[in-house]
């Protein structure tokens, strides 16, 4: 069976605990991310003598953020009407118009990643009950392969 299968008990009505379950981890993988890269921020701007807040990093989040809350607003919308097998391909979507977005005040790489995961998001789309697997390659395995792109073409 689909994930989302799961998400409904067997009087029909939303699960909590599989609801709570899935909040709980995507809040917590949200929150590691983000002290992951503030902090690897800090330390690569302390590194190259930058200031870590400045006009272009303000701009770059707020640009950042219009989409991410617009898709997370939307995506709870979808919960409210139990459309639960369509919040993987709107995450995926919103993510990718975001990176898009925040291309603008960053590196232009950056913007290949969010068009990788409109696409990917646009597929999980047609392949609903499978989020899961299109949430672990976009959210994992395309940022791997970007963080090892960035490397070998910044760092190294």
């Amino acid at each position: 069976p689909t994930y989302y299968e799961h998400a409904i008990n067997e009087k029909g009505e939303p699960d909590l605990e599989f609801y709570t379950f899935f909040f709980i981890d995507a809040l917590s993988v949200l929150i590691a991310s983000l002290a992951i890269g503030f902090i690897l921020t800090i330390k690569n701007a302390k590194q190259k003598g930058r200031p870590v807040w400045d006009a272009t990093s303000k701009r770059l989040l707020v640009n950042m953020m219009i989409p991410l809350v617009a898709g997370g607003l939307f995506c709870l919308v979808l919960l409210y009407h139990g459309l639960i097998g369509l919040v993987p391909p709107a995450t995926l979507i919103f993510y990718g118009l975001s990176l898009l977005n925040a291309s603008k005040y960053t590196l232009n790489d950056i913007r290949y990643l969010g068009i990788f995961q409109i696409i990917l998001g646009l597929v999980a789309s047609i392949y609903i009950g499978y989020g899961l697997l299109f949430w672990a390659f976009g959210f994992g395995i395309l940022h791997i392969l970007y963080g090892v792109v960035m490397y070998n073409k910044y760092e190294r």
